[in-house]
């Protein structure tokens, strides 16, 4: 055989497959919505059809016998319809497969979870893969929404318990005064100036916890010295503890981090230790002690704050530092004027520290007084670098 008839077979043969791929193409297009299965149908269709006319047309030109051409169609003809029908019978698994994926689909769409199943392909597994992860991830997502909607409630009406008191006592302490009915004014006036306080503590954590949920939280960094930032709180609480019963001191690690210089911002890490020394002074008993120091490990800087106070159990350092979560359902007012009393301090706390790149944690038990397991210590760590 030359070269140029074989040329011509080929073109021939390309001719042929050409024609009948324009001709698959336009009926696809015009079925598009057509089931699966017609798809299938149409692309063999169209390769058998190739074949045959390719084979058609290079017998016409290559002048072979008509028996020998009709042999080749027959055979073509026979081939194709025993292809056609197996394409068949396995475009019905595709289908199916086709048909779980819409339907769990529809299952991720409204709501029900999508459980795993073996797709046919590899794709079609793949997309099942991601239906399924997808579904996981959304039903997470939904159930800590819910959780955090149950918080929200929660925190609410906490808060608004804790606003309605101080307002009570400082609607009766003012009509008293006003009608002249109170024994002791000085007194009354001294609690009404305490609520008033205790009112604007709550206002305050309400502000600072609002700007830090809207992301709204910035930071003014400055390089500033840790040790001197720990003991100018200290100094400033020293007579609030004492008025409280309670001995306030700085520990031994601080003389060893006389030396720590940090990137902070020294308002918002002021504010950040000051509740947690309120809340050390809140729990800790008349005659017990609150203690200051510094601590560092590789990565970070630690600043401690122990006290001798009840301490608490596994289930409660679970929710330590959860906006509106209070260590005792007793709806008592703070013992320490500048508690706010709603359980925010901590939850501002860990939102400051963790918005300079550390975290916060807790433990009970650390300081014995009279009983196994009182104490508290929290923990805060903020990044060497």
């Amino acid at each position: 055989m030359s070269i140029s008839m074989l040329l011509q077979i080929i073109g021939t043969a390309a001719l042929a497959a050409l024609a009948s791929g324009l001709v698959a193409a336009i009926v696809l297009r015009l079925a598009r919505r057509a089931p699966l299965a017609v798809h299938v149908l149409v692309i063999v269709g169209a390769a058998i059809a190739a074949v045959a006319g390719g084979i058609a047309l290079t017998a016409q030109a290559m002048y072979i016998s008509e028996a020998d051409t009709a042999v080749a169609l027959a055979v073509t003809a026979t081939s194709g319809a025993v292809t056609l029908v197996m394409a068949v019978v396995l475009s019905l698994a595709l289908a199916r497969d086709a048909r779980g994926l819409g339907r769990d689909a529809r299952r991720l769409g409204s709501g029900e979870p999508v459980a795993a199943h073996r797709r046919t392909t590899s794709e079609l597994d793949a997309v099942q893969a991601e239906l399924v992860d997808s579904s996981a991830r959304l039903a997470a997502a939904r159930e800590a929404s819910e959780r955090a909607e149950r918080a929200r409630r929660d925190l609410v009406a906490r808060i608004a318990h804790d606003l309605l008191a101080p307002l009570a006592s400082i609607r009766a302490i003012a009509e008293a005064l006003e009608d002249g009915l109170s024994p002791a004014p000085e007194r009354h006036a001294r609690q009404l100036g305490s609520q008033v306080g205790r009112l604007h503590s709550l206002v305050d954590d309400l502000f600072a916890l609002s700007r830090i949920d809207a992301g709204s939280l910035e930071l003014d960094r400055d390089r500033v010295a840790l040790v001197d930032l720990v003991s100018d709180v200290a100094a400033d609480f020293t007579a609030l503890a004492e008025q409280h019963g309670v001995a306030l001191s700085i520990g031994p690690g601080a003389d060893a981090a006389a030396g720590a210089v940090i990137d902070v911002d020294a308002r918002q890490l002021s504010r950040a230790l000051i509740n947690v020394l309120v809340n050390a002074i809140e729990h800790s008993p008349s005659g017990g002690r609150v203690e200051l120091d510094v601590q560092t490990d590789a990565e970070h800087w630690i600043v401690l704050v122990r006290d001798e106070g009840p301490g608490f159990d596994a289930e409660a350092a679970e929710h330590l530092f959860d906006a509106g979560w209070r260590g005792t359902t007793a709806r008592t007012g703070p013992r320490v004027e500048l508690a706010g009393g709603a359980g925010l301090g901590l939850a501002i706390t860990r939102a400051i520290v963790e918005a300079h790149g550390g975290r916060v944690d807790a433990r009970s038990g650390v300081m014995p007084a009279g009983q196994p397991g009182s104490g508290a210590e929290l923990r805060v760590l903020l990044p060497r670098a």
